[in-house]
């Protein structure tokens, strides 16, 4: 049994690599290609389990991912200067507990397996951690380079090091900006403020944010914190603008990073405990103190500023798009410290019911009722707002499909780190199965125009090898900065993953269909039982896209504006306003506002 990340580590595995006898466990969709076509046996070495028992162990890894912080007594253990903050630390930690609890669950697999050799040529950390955890014999081969780009699979630890554990130096260039700017701001406003009061809201931008968060800029009276720079342009963001500025000595706080987490050692409760009898608590605990102990004294540094600067600057309100976030996250616990409300538009599409990511806050946006009756079953600080970001496409035409010769847009699946039930290399099985459908439509002389359009998280270089290499010619165009209503506005035929981008296309009239050929567990309407048109093989979806250029009815039932608005919310270009009007409600201490 050999496993072996991707092609990149295959040299070392030949010499030794018997078809007939051998089996390959891969992350590398290239790699399990190459091994079936010599005959040989492989699998996904993250995509070993069931989907029942992966989805059973994602409700008991995220009971025990609420806990983590927490003692005995349910308090955190993770406090400072009167606040609780060990909730701050899910972005920095959420990659390392999933991975390894997933790879332990599938890995486990293996004693069920009949071999006399296991060799690994890996570059991995985890996977050896599971091994020597699990007390299993194994030998090491030589793995060549270390790209994180030589296979057809997600690479999630260079994209969360770029994303979220490495600062580069233009990360030291934009912190040195704010920490200026914000100085001299917060000078200027207590200035200000002896001669004109404000009410202040911290706001989280993104995209269901951005638009409100520019309106309450501009409203009489009221001023908006922030984490960071916004996506705005221009000189002038550097007068309207106040991110909260962090800096100082990090090495004042290495003392009390030290006792903090030898306080979290002695004190820490929860356990885990996965369905086939392992207790994986000393192990993933050790995972998140190897993560958050060496970023601890700069999450107490920025703690003590944001309370230094709330202190100064008090704000009345906070506006959230997820739990997670760094400083948005300590803004938050400094917040509920002092009792100020939060308020929380989602961001996207909820349908994971063991997921917790969007259910902390004082009221929560849901957008419709589809994702309050089932996301938030149960919760009762849940209105239904709409999203802010559909008012672009309220009321707009309906595009004029050509059904001869259309445009057919593939938006790119991706591997979630949040499911048990995902996998690296699942964007790359999506888009074979798509272009293979497409590939047999177009050798029966269908003329058709294929474009890809790459997740904001994917790399466009990836894709455009993958398509060469097997699709040769068939793909049009690679896009991934172009805006996806850009995209869309050139578009007669939709093809996705589970992904908002389905109901943005069926606004306009687009007629869509949801690929699913992962095992991912999600609500409706992405329960295959639903209006959304879904297939789940290249036969399928051969079909499916044969149906739509006949102008067959299946695709009516989604494109129907009820049906939207049961999902997604109104449609009726007021979202934004009435988001605003809840906020106003809740400045004024009305938190039982409803929606109109």
């Amino acid at each position: 049994m050999f496993i072996v990340d991707s092609r990149a580590g295959w040299s070392s595995v030949v010499p030794n690599f018997e078809p007939a006898l051998d089996l390959i466990l891969t992350y590398d969709f290239g790699l399990l290609r190459d091994v079936l076509g010599l005959g040989g046996v492989a699998y996904y070495v993250d995509h070993l389990c069931s989907q029942s028992v992966m989805q059973e162990n994602n409700f008991l890894m995220y009971r025990f991912f609420h806990d983590w912080h927490l003692d005995e007594e349910g308090n955190d253990i993770f406090r400072h200067n009167g606040v609780d903050f060990g909730f701050s630390f899910r972005i920095l930690i959420w990659n390392d507990f999933t991975f390894y609890v997933r790879s332990r669950l599938c890995l486990e697999q293996l004693r069920g397996f009949s071999y006399q050799k296991l060799f690994v040529c890996s570059n991995n950390d985890v996977i050896e951690s599971v091994l020597q955890d699990m007390a299993l014999t194994w030998s090491r081969l030589a793995t060549g380079g270390r790209s994180s780009l030589d296979g057809y699979f997600f690479p999630i630890h260079r994209w969360m090091n770029e994303r979220v554990h490495v600062r580069r130096i233009r990360h030291r260039v934009r912190d040195a900006v704010i920490t200026v700017q914000g100085i001299l701001m917060s000078a200027w406003d207590c200035v200000e403020g002896r001669f004109r009061q404000r009410v202040r809201v911290f706001v989280q931008e993104y995209h269901p944010t951005r638009k409100l968060m520019q309106c309450l800029r501009k409203t009489p009276g009221v001023q908006v914190l922030q984490g960071h720079f916004s996506a705005a342009r221009g000189a002038m963001m550097f007068l309207r603008e106040r991110p909260i500025p962090v800096f100082g000595n990090v090495g004042r706080y290495r003392g009390a990073a030290s006792a903090l987490m030898c306080f979290y050692r002695a004190k820490r409760a929860a356990r885990l405990v996965l369905t086939n009898g392992v207790d994986v608590t000393d192990a993933v605990s050790r995972a998140i103190e190897r993560r958050i102990s060496s970023t601890l004294p700069e999450t107490l540094r920025a703690l003590d500023c944001v309370i230094r600067y709330l202190d100064r600057h008090p704000i009345r309100l906070v506006v959230l798009i997820a739990n997670m976030g760094q400083v948005a996250m300590l803004v938050d616990c400094v917040a509920k410290a002092r009792g100020v409300p939060s308020y929380l538009i989602i961001n996207g599409l909820l349908c994971s019911a063991f997921l917790d990511e969007g259910k902390y806050a004082d009221v929560i946006n849901s957008y419709s009722e589809s994702i309050r009756d089932h996301y938030f079953r149960g919760m009762k600080n849940v209105v239904c707002l709409g999203d802010p970001r559909m008012d672009d496409y309220a009321m707009v035409p309906r595009r004029s499909i050509n059904r001869e010769n259309p445009v057919i847009t593939i938006g790119a699946s991706g591997f979630s780190n949040t499911d048990l039930n995902s996998y690296l290399a699942v964007e790359f099985e999506f888009l074979n199965d798509v272009l293979e459908a497409i590939c047999r439509l177009r050798s029966r002389g269908a003329g058709v125009r294929v474009v890809l359009k790459v997740r904001a998280n994917g790399y466009k270089e990836l894709y455009r090898r993958f398509c060469d290499e097997y699709f040769e010619g068939l793909v049009d165009s690679i896009l991934d900065q172009v805006p996806m209503r850009a995209v869309l506005d050139e578009t007669d035929f939709y093809v996705s993953i589970y992904s908002q981008t389905l109901f943005e296309a069926s606004c306009l009239g687009i007629p869509c269909v949801y690929h699913k050929n992962d095992r991912q567990i999600l609500d409706a309407p992405f329960d295959g039982r639903s209006e959304l048109v879904t297939t789940h093989s290249a036969d399928e979806l051969e079909v499916a896209i044969s149906d739509f250029m006949r102008g067959d009815d299946r695709y009516d039932a989604f494109l129907d504006r009820g049906t939207m608005e049961r999902y997604v919310g109104p449609l009726d270009g007021e979202n934004l306003k009435r988001n605003l009007k809840f906020i106003e409600g809740l400045l004024s201490g009305d938190r039982k506002e409803q929606s109109a």
